[in-house]
C-alpha cells in the first residue's frame, strides 16, 4: 500500500492525473471514503488528463457515467445500492477502465484483496489517499 498526503483540491486533481498514467481498459479501481472525501475530485483529475474538459459529476442517480475517452472510461457510484446484480456494470469491466465510487456493492464480482483500491481519509485540512494494488 502506498500513501500519499494531498492538501489541495489541485493536488488530488493531479494525483488523479498521475494514476491515470498507470491504468487501462479493463482495470476496475474501488474509490472509497467518508462524503465530500474527494472520490469525484480525483476522478475529475484521471478524466482531465484523458482529455475529457467537460463537467464531471458523480453519476449518484444515474449510476453511470461513460466517456469516450482512450481508453473509455465507466465512472459508477452506487452509494444507494447493496447490490450491482441488475445494472448493467458487467457489460462495460472488459472494455472500459471502470471508476466506481462506493463498491461495495460489487462485492460478488471483485476480489477486495486483489482489487486496485483508493482510500482517501480526512486528515486534518487535507486528505490521506491510501493506493492498494496500484503503482504510481
Amino acid at each position: 500500500m502506498t500513501e500519499i498526503k494531498v492538501d489541495t483540491e489541485s493536488k488530488m486533481l493531479e494525483l488523479g492525473a498521475s494514476l491515470v498514467q498507470v491504468l487501462s481498459a479493463g482495470d476496475i479501481v474501488l474509490f472509497e471514503g467518508e462524503l465530500g472525501a474527494g472520490k469525484t475530485t480525483m476522478i475529475r483529475g484521471m478524466l482531465a488528463q484523458l482529455g475529457w474538459s467537460e463537467p464531471v459529476r458523480s453519476p449518484s442517480y444515474n449510476l453511470f457515467a461513460v466517456f469516450p475517452t482512450d481508453p473509455p472510461v465507466l465512472h459508477a457510484d452506487f452509494y444507494r445500492l447493496s447490490s450491482s446484480h441488475g445494472t448493467g456494470i458487467e457489460d462495460y469491466m472488459d472494455s472500459h477502465l471502470c471508476l466506481v465510487e462506493w463498491p461495495k456493492a460489487l462485492a460478488n464480482w471483485v476480489d477486495y484483496d486483489s482489487a486496485k483500491r483508493v482510500l482517501i481519509l480526512f486528515d486534518g485540512s487535507g486528505r490521506r489517499v491510501q493506493l492498494s494494488n496500484i503503482s504510481i
